[in-house]
């Protein structure tokens, strides 16, 4: 008797928890015309092609920032370069000033010629290739290697705080099966990268994270955000608020994230 009374004390301190951590999920909203193949949280490697290409490409201004080199005409979805400037004005209040733009974007047949050239071992076939979705980019330093230098020092500190992963870990690379890259950045937004640098996950295990989970709230510098995962679903309900994006994993559901505050 004593063990049933306290499982149920137990379910009922697990309930409240949920309650208080769930928002009230009152705004109904359409997915009917979004894609599972698109949006800043696409799973993109070896064993799963990109099926959508980038649809609002951009080039990065060469005065992107006083201290990042960008001597070529490098794409990124538009959506990208707002953060990615920001992350480079406060590296330069942080006295870190030797930043270059190696990679951005490529598409379908520059990365297709890249692996005929080089292999495997250099680049990923056509649609495999994070490269290809315009969420990704190489960032160098003029002073040396990434991981021998203040840029990537900084980065790997920092990146996070403003939507950016780095999307090769040294200790990821059974996860990904791509060696340790200190200069590719992926960009997934916030709460995400500061999820992902917290429970140290690679993007892969951040997305099963989600499907397991389903929803989750996190508060980031005041802004509170709710993330939820949905599968299978034509409508989905969240909470009332203006700010919401849906992003799918490229397979088969949508993350949805909404500013609750």
């Amino acid at each position: 008797m004593k063990k049933i009374l306290v499982a149920i004390v137990l379910i009922i301190i697990g309930f409240q928890f949920f309650l208080k951590n769930s928002p009230a999920l009152e705004q109904e909203i359409p997915l009917h015309n979004e894609s599972v193949h698109n949006g800043e949280l696409i799973l993109v490697n070896k064993e799963t092609k990109l099926q959508q290409d980038p649809t609002n490409l951009a080039v990065i201004p060469s005065n992107l920032s006083s201290n990042v080199v960008v001597d070529s005409e490098y794409l990124l979805e538009k959506k990208v370069i707002e953060p990615l400037q920001k992350m480079f004005e406060e590296a330069a209040k942080d006295g870190i000033h030797h930043f270059k733009i190696n990679s951005a974007y490529r598409s379908g047949n520059l990365q297709q010629q890249l692996y005929e050239e080089n292999g495997a071992s250099y680049a990923l076939p056509a649609g495999y290739s994070e490269h290809q979705s315009g969420l990704s980019l190489d960032i160098g330093s003029t002073q040396g290697t990434m991981e021998k230098t203040l840029e990537g020092e900084w980065l790997a500190k920092n990146a996070a705080d403003y939507g950016f992963i780095l999307r090769y870990p040294k200790n990821k690379v059974d996860v990904t099966g791509i060696a340790f890259e200190p200069w590719h950045f992926r960009y997934v937004g916030l709460p995400h990268s500061v999820m992902m640098e917290k429970k140290d996950f690679a993007l892969e295990e951040y997305l099963l994270f989600l499907k397991e989970e389903r929803h989750y709230k996190k508060q980031i510098k005041g802004i509170t955000y709710y993330v939820q995962y949905v599968e299978n679903m034509e409508v989905a309900h969240i909470p009332n608020t203006d700010q919401v994006n849906i992003s799918g994993d490229n397979h088969t559901g949508y993350i949805i994230t909404s500013v609750i505050n």
